[in-house]
């Protein structure tokens, strides 16, 4: 079984690099260091290797089932399982990734509402926002990933944290190496959630000219994060103690009120609103990956049921009202995203090759 995409419809392969960059590089990227440098001290940096080199391993493992059947999953689970368990689970990811879409909006909207307006409603704003995604989606693919480029930006809003160098304790750092392997564990299991978009390729597989290439990009969009990440909970240890990040709720926007310019006096405004560029990739990627599932499931155009989907998401927005309901949901898609990312996968990834020596001795 086969997806069959017109050219036209397609990207390069180097644009794998761009989107698992955006996926990665979202909202919840503000409160990264929290709970890691709190488990792990300033060992965290060692976490965010190991966790680096395991979603590595998982690419890998995926990329060898997709380059077999030269498809994305949503025909792999129907080849595999057949029609109707195909479907459920095809429904499933459907369900999560809308609700990433949820966390990812809510949580946008909570740091403008904190940093911002804080007299604004969750409604009002969610509304725009999806309308903005519904004609994004609406274009297409490509459209989507150019918005994914927009997303590079924030890399360069990134390099203001070297306008704290005055204010860094390098002290901090030591002594090296001197939490217990379950510290570090436990930090990289915290840090994995960071890592969570990477489950997006087996579905945008079938969009990228001569797939098989695009591994490599992928690794290389993972690289870019991983240093990334490691910088910023470098930042993190040299900057706040442990005990502080505890009072700390967004430690990545928390450095922009140290930059200040004659012509800007509060520059925390601008970093919090800029992480709109962070935040439209992963929506529209999330919804058109479930608007593409409910169309080959139920038979229905793309274009119909993406309202359907975005009143949904923004109904299940609008029901979250503070922070307990942030994170309540953040524990869901957590619990969710490591089941996906390393035990299905993984899963999937043994029973096809087990499928097809069977058929082999057959």
């Amino acid at each position: 079984m086969t997806s069959r995409i017109q050219e036209r419809n397609t990207v390069s392969p180097y644009l794998t690099f761009v989107i698992v960059h955006a996926m990665l590089f979202g909202i919840d990227f503000l409160l990264l260091t929290i709970k890691p440098v709190q488990m792990a001290g300033q060992d965290a940096w060692t976490a965010v290797l190991l966790c680096s080199a395991g979603i590595h391993i998982v690419i890998v493992m995926m990329y060898s089932f997709l380059n077999r059947h030269q498809t994305d999953l949503i025909h792999i689970h129907i080849l595999l399982f057949g029609k109707w368990m195909g479907w459920m689970l095809n429904i499933l990811f459907a369900g999560y990734f809308l609700l990433v879409t949820v966390y990812q909006l809510r949580l946008f909207i909570e740091v403008i509402q904190v940093w911002v307006f804080p007299e604004m409603k969750t409604w009002s704003l969610a509304l725009v926002l999806l309308l903005i995604a519904f004609y994004i989606v609406s274009c297409g693919f490509r459209v989507i990933v150019g918005i994914c480029m927009f997303s590079l930006l924030n890399t360069i809003l990134f390099l203001t944290i070297f306008f704290m160098i005055p204010y860094f304790h390098f002290n901090n750092l030591l002594p090296a190496m001197s939490h217990s392997p379950h510290d570090i564990f436990g930090a990289t299991k915290e840090l994995t959630a960071s890592y969570m978009g990477i489950e997006i390729i087996p579905f945008c597989y079938p969009f990228i000219k001569t797939p098989r290439k695009s591994q490599k990009w992928a690794h290389w969009g993972v690289l870019s994060m991983t240093f990334i990440y490691v910088v910023e909970v470098i930042f993190a240890v040299i900057t706040f103690r442990p005990e502080q990040l505890s009072n700390e709720l967004w430690p990545g926007l928390t450095k922009y009120k140290f930059i200040q310019f004659p012509f800007v006096e509060r520059f925390e405004f601008i970093g919090s609103s800029v992480t709109v560029l962070r935040l439209f990739p992963i929506i529209c990627l999330c919804i058109w990956v479930a608007s593409r599932i409910m169309k080959f499931t139920f038979s229905i155009r793309q274009i119909r049921v993406l309202p359907v989907l975005l009143g949904v998401v923004f109904v299940a927005t609008c029901f979250i009202p503070n922070r307990i309901g942030v994170d309540v949901v953040q524990s869901w898609i957590k619990l969710s995203g490591i089941s996906v990312i390393f035990g299905y996968f993984p899963s999937l990834f043994l029973f096809d090759i087990l499928r097809a020596k069977v058929k082999k001795t057959k």
